[in-house]
């Protein structure tokens, strides 16, 4: 499959061993990284994931250890099962950037990878594209095999018309009301609006990620000298005199602003992570996304 979306492979190997981390509500009381497992008589096999450390040696399978030298778990049909929500924002200033290396084709790589995690353990994955309003979502289950229609999926969006956050969060509870894990993927441009859409989310007891996406250019600019700006969204024009100072201070304000957001995030019992686009996706989710606990 040629398409910018496809996850390297060695990438996704390294996925094999790598989980979700939910609360322990949306767990039912088997832990955050769901490890305890329901084992016994007339469950349905399902599939197969790697070994971690500690967990019910029971259920490994020993033939597919001589073959191939790893350990592997059965994993069963009446497993704790989470649906996993990904709200990824597809608004214009996600991809007003003449660059392949887009922040758009950013958040789409992780909401990718988060889908292909889901996916492995099992569990239900919703992709719900979002601007002005919730988009059509794409509902999937049934293990790693389901994986080829996600990236298919996502190949297919774009981004067009600016962010309600919002609505789109009011939307979004019409239709799943059920609790669940919910990761927002934007760039949170729309910041007052962020505020009441954590509220909402934490009221319907969802356990969510603020996920922030940003290009090096929007934390510290590079370009000087007196610039002509346009809201992608909006379509206002500004005139602005850009210099190493002005600059410095921008970024200053612009960490502040991302500093605001995690403490939102964390005063409603949710998580944070901030990604730039200079840096690669895979080291952001084995290190950012390990740091901040939203991956094991």
């Amino acid at each position: 499959m040629a398409s910018p979306l496809l996850l390297d492979r060695e990438f996704l190997n390294t996925l094999e061993q790598v989980a979700l981390l939910c609360s322990d509500d949306l767990a039912g009381g088997l832990g955050a990284d769901r490890r305890s497992r329901n084992h016994g008589p007339g469950l349905e096999f399902a599939d197969y994931r790697g070994y971690s450390s500690g967990e019910d040696a029971r259920s490994l399978d020993w033939n597919a250890f001589l073959r191939l030298g790893k350990l592997f778990l059965k994993v069963y049909a009446a497993e704790q099962n989470i649906t996993v929500r990904i709200l990824l924002d597809c608004s214009v200033s996600m991809d007003c950037e003449e660059t392949a290396n887009s922040k758009f084709a950013y958040a789409q790589r992780l909401a990718a990878t988060f889908a292909y995690l889901a996916l492995l353990r099992l569990d239900t994955a919703v992709i719900l594209p979002f601007a002005e309003r919730l988009g059509k979502p794409l509902v999937i289950s049934g293990g790693r095999n389901r994986f080829y229609p996600v990236l298919r999926y996502l190949s297919t969006l774009s981004c067009e018309g600016g962010t309600e956050l919002i609505r789109s969060v009011k939307q979004f509870l019409e239709r799943f009301p059920n609790p669940g894990m919910v990761i927002l993927i934007s760039d949170f441009l729309d910041e007052e609006g962020c505020t009441r859409a954590v509220e909402m989310l934490r009221s319907a007891g969802h356990d969510f990620v603020l996920l922030q996406v940003h290009s090096a250019e929007e934390q510290r600019p590079t370009t000087f000298g007196e610039l002509a700006l346009e809201d992608a969204e909006t379509g206002e024009h500004r005139l602005v005199e850009c210099s190493a100072e002005s600059a410095a201070l921008y970024e200053r304000a612009f960490l502040e602003s991302t500093d605001r957001l995690e403490r939102l995030a964390l005063r409603y019992g949710g998580r944070y992570a901030r990604a730039a686009t200079s840096i690669a996706y895979q080291d952001f989710v084995f290190r950012a996304l390990r740091t901040n606990r939203v991956v094991s």
